[in-house]
């Protein structure tokens, strides 16, 4: 263990237990990955925690405010950065309004409309800590958490009630359109959506419908080769469910 870096552990496991992500639950948008990235050094995570901390510990933050207090300017100045999971992202809601957006739309919309509290988007994740990859696992080293002692304890401990939430959170807001992210993670998935997802006529999908919403899987956008069109048909999808 590293005696000088530790993480305030109490503070840590609040946030495991009370932060979803980004963005507004009324939304009639919500974008659903297993974890949000970053969190590649324990400085990056140290910085994370206390702004959460600082801005009240909330179950859900919004995007730009909270990147920007985090020091984190490009992918929200006048012209930004185009966060690569978020660009593709914005890709589908654009779509879904019948609308193929420019490159410097989605720049807008990722600056100004993605994940904003009083926004029509809810950016969450399924669970809480970043991490780069899945085989990056910092947090045993830096914490005295038993259950953090490995990814596989973590998410033992954590899955069942962060499913639960969002499947109460769900039925409550009623989003009119919940994209899950990887098709790795479609078991989970369907547990939160609670419907039978089936590929949708292409292939290219799994979609599913609780007769008050409609539910789409699809590849993560980091997915290696998937070119913007698979994302507008993504939106062109939900467009034709929603009417």
């Amino acid at each position: 263990m590293n005696p000088t870096n530790q993480f305030d552990d109490i503070l840590l496991e609040d946030f495991m237990n009370r932060f979803y992500g980004y963005g507004n639950y009324q939304g009639d948008y919500w974008l659903i990955g297993m974890e949000e990235g970053g969190g590649s050094s324990f400085d990056d995570i140290e910085k994370r925690l206390a702004t959460w901390k600082k801005r009240g510990r909330q179950e859900l933050e919004d995007l730009a405010e909270y990147h920007i207090e985090m020091g984190i300017t490009s992918l929200f100045r006048k012209r930004p950065k185009i966060q690569n999971t978020w660009g593709k992202l914005i890709r589908i809601i654009f779509a879904s309004t019948g609308q193929i957006p420019t490159t410097n739309q989605v720049r807008d919309y990722q600056r100004d409309n993605l994940g904003r509290v009083n926004g029509n988007t809810c950016l969450v994740e399924l669970l809480p800590l970043p991490s780069p990859s899945t085989g990056h696992w910092l947090y045993g080293k830096y914490s005295q958490l038993p259950f953090l002692e490995n990814r596989a304890k973590y998410k033992e401990s954590l899955l069942a009630k962060r499913i639960s939430h969002l499947q109460k959170q769900i039925n409550q807001f009623q989003p009119k359109a919940v994209i899950f992210y990887s098709f790795t993670y479609r078991e989970y998935w369907q547990q939160i959506a609670q419907v039978d997802f089936s590929p949708d006529s292409n292939g290219d999908f799994f979609v599913g419908n609780s007769g008050r919403q409609e539910f789409l899987i699809i590849k993560h956008p980091a997915t290696i080769g998937l070119r913007n069109d698979y994302f507008h048909r993504a939106g062109n999808y939900i467009e034709s469910k929603l009417g």
